[in-house]
């Protein structure tokens, strides 16, 4: 099962996969409702989610709302693998390019998604990464100080 992407988006690729894979049973819900958790759209999507019973269900509502969606959920969504695909609908139906297979390669697909979708992409990827820099740094300090005790703990220095 598919939840996730505009109105339509999902039901494109569906029938893009299905032509391609026929034997696959795919059913897909569009990505705009409410999924604040408790919402009456998010109650109505779980339980077409466990009625339909997928052995893989694919989320690709953008991040980090797909994440939020899947944790807040999880307890109510049937036994089975959950991927967060993010834009996969989109590409899988055509509505968006995918980046040249090189970007990936060599880490800058990131940078190609930015240069086609500045508007949308520009906090997340220039301003959004900055705020992470003090988690960063405390980690870093963190394993430095395990590594330390670790080192000291064996006689090491």
């Amino acid at each position: 099962m598919a939840v996730g992407g505009a109105p339509g988006v999902g039901e494109t690729a569906a029938r893009r996969l299905g032509a391609r894979h026929p034997q696959a049973n795919i059913r897909t819900h569009h990505g705009y409702f409410d999924a604040t958790p408790g919402s009456a759209e998010t109650t109505a999507v779980l339980a077409e989610v466990a009625a339909f019973r997928p052995h893989v269900l694919f989320v690709g509502m953008g991040m980090p709302r797909q994440e939020a969606w899947i944790v807040h959920n999880l307890e109510r969504l049937p036994d089975c693998a959950i991927l967060s695909v993010g834009a996969a609908f989109d590409y899988e139906a055509g509505v968006q390019a995918a980046a040249p297979r090189w970007t990936g390669r060599v880490g800058l697909e990131w940078a190609y998604r930015l240069m086609r979708d500045p508007r949308r992409l520009f906090v997340r990827y220039c301003v959004e990464p900055w705020s992470l820099v003090p988690a960063a740094l405390q980690d870093l300090r963190a394993a430095r100080g395990r590594r330390g005790a670790s080192a000291a703990h064996s006689g090491r220095h």
